[in-house]
């Protein structure tokens, strides 16, 4: 059982129409759609936006439907030049970047009992991007793939003075909202996950306009990216 995880209802609704469901629940006024998609069994749920929305589906899916493993998918502000909108980002690294006890010797990042960077599971970021090579292959115009870290934290970036700082202190090539507290969960229930993220703005001055814009069409790739993996054997590898 695989848990698909959006912020948002246009990050979800994909899923949730392509799905084959067979019931959904609500909890924490979240509603969890379970049924098959591709040959999987999944639950999807629409978070709401945030750490501790993220966090509280996360331990919900493990709790209640006992997922073996974890997908969160969704938009994503770009901290690197290259990236362009509707480039695909799948994080290795994620931190929270608005955990900050440095008053008492910990680096900015860092949640003690947990640590500062949190690595996703090896088996599925290599599938994931075998699964890029067969889904996008031959398009002339398809999207950037990369593997980088990816920041969380609970603020909307749209300034170059966060940006920089973002980058020199984590090396981080993505800002969102909600990965990096899901990660958590899932390594405190040893639980493997990925982050599978869409740029949808600059994260600059630009960005509130951007994002609203890719809402209506970028998380698309991702999604085609999600399918791939589900109707093949390729995650098999990845249950615990």
């Amino acid at each position: 059982m695989i848990g698909i995880m959006g912020a948002l209802e246009e990050e979800v609704s994909l899923y949730i129409s392509k799905a084959e469901i067979e019931t959904f629940e609500t909890y924490a006024g979240m509603k969890f759609y379970r049924g098959k998609l591709g040959e999987e069994s999944a639950v999807i749920v629409r978070t709401g936006v945030g750490k501790v929305n993220a966090a509280i589906a996360a331990q919900i899916l493990i709790d209640r439907y006992n997922i073996d493993r974890m997908i969160f998918t969704g938009l994503a502000g770009a901290l690197v030049p290259y990236l362009q909108q509707g480039d695909l980002v799948v994080a290795n690294y994620l931190v929270q970047y608005d955990v900050d006890l440095t008053a008492f010797g910990r680096r900015v990042g860092e949640v003690p009992s947990v640590g500062r960077m949190i690595e996703a599971d090896s088996e599925m970021l290599k599938q994931v991007t075998d699964a890029y090579d067969v889904v996008f292959a031959g398009m002339s115009n398809r999207p950037q793939m990369i593997v980088g870290t990816v920041v969380s934290g609970d603020r909307f970036i749209s300034d170059h003075k966060t940006i920089a700082w973002l980058q020199r202190e984590f090396g981080a090539v993505a800002t969102e909202m909600e990965g990096a507290a899901v990660a958590q969960v899932c390594q405190m229930n040893d639980k493997p996950f990925l982050v599978i993220r869409t740029i949808s703005d600059s994260a600059a001055e630009d960005a509130p306009e951007e994002f609203e814009s890719a809402l209506k069409s970028a998380p698309e790739n991702a999604f085609n990216l999600v399918q791939n993996l589900l109707s093949s054997e390729r995650m098999e590898k990845a249950v615990v």
